[in-house]
């Protein structure tokens, strides 16, 4: 018997909510988060956040060809996408770190070998693989979800689709608001949703569900 989203996921909440937080991942300005195992994004972003555990990604180096112009007439140059895989736990910031590129030329040859490396808040290493990903397409309609799922072996149902934001301290935004069947969830995207039904309550849902949830 299918359950809708509500019925699994508000009652979790009174013992799991005080032990969320959420690793944040974050890239710099030419670069872009494609996709994520943990959370379905709708298109790239700089920054999402994500339940603990094994990470992995898809980024790609994607910039300005001349990166001091305003005027961007050159129009842009990307790499193909990367794999990155690493371990993050609750509470983590992880952040991509790429050399500095000044030069149109520069910027083409990086983007046919992208090498960064990932730290944490404390500017520690964070250890991690980088896989270059080849498919077939235009970078302009790519499904980059799924092109993710192939590159890892995925069995598991979709993920969930939520919006990502890029806003400092958001975390993962708001889940579409239709029925989910949560039986086709993993435990960590059942998480991701738990976090997000919670922390976008506003302050009267949030006492409401706990009275209802506590039988007052």
């Amino acid at each position: 018997m299918k359950k809708t989203l509500m019925a699994l996921t508000l009652p979790a909440l009174l013992m799991a909510q005080a032990a969320w937080a959420d690793v944040v991942i974050k890239v710099p300005n030419n670069f872009e988060i494609l996709a994520t195992e943990q959370v379905r994004i709708k298109k790239a972003t700089k920054q999402v956040a994500l339940p603990e555990g094994d990470q992995h990604i898809l980024v790609r180096f994607d910039s300005p060809t001349n990166p001091h112009s305003t005027a961007q007439s050159l129009g842009f140059v990307s790499s193909k996408p990367m794999l990155v895989t690493f371990t993050a736990n609750d509470g983590e910031e992880v952040i991509l770190v790429a050399p500095r590129i000044d030069t149109p030329q520069e910027v083409k040859r990086y983007a046919k070998a992208p090498t960064f490396t990932l730290v944490d808040a404390e500017g520690q290493t964070v250890a991690h693989q980088t896989t270059r990903v080849e498919y077939e397409g235009s970078p302009m309609t790519a499904d980059y979800n799924a092109i993710l799922a192939k590159q890892i072996g995925s069995t598991a149902s979709p993920a969930p689709v939520l919006s990502s934001t890029a806003v400092a301290g958001a975390g993962v935004a708001a889940v579409n608001a239709a029925k989910i069947d949560v039986s086709d969830l993993t435990p960590q995207q059942a998480d991701a949703l738990l976090r997000d039904l919670y922390k976008n309550a506003d302050e009267k849902r949030r006492k409401d569900f706990m009275r209802w949830a506590l039988g007052l």
